[in-house]
């Protein structure tokens, strides 16, 4: 991830939720491409109403 000061770190998925809803990080990476931290409702799943109700695609 890339903090607000320009500086780079890694941490788990947990403090990343904390990192992106206190507005601390510009970015992150997330299976190999940068996402960019600009609106937090415009990340899937960040309002809470958002979330995928398709069907489950995923090997379980």
């Amino acid at each position: 991830m890339i903090f607000i000061d320009g500086t780079m770190g890694v941490v788990s998925a947990d403090e990343l939720d904390s990192y992106i809803e206190k507005r601390r990080i510009l970015s992150f990476r997330r299976t190999g491409t940068w996402v960019r931290v600009t609106d937090k409702d415009s990340l899937r799943g960040a309002s809470g109403k958002k979330m995928f109700e398709g069907k489950e695609r995923r090997k379980t």
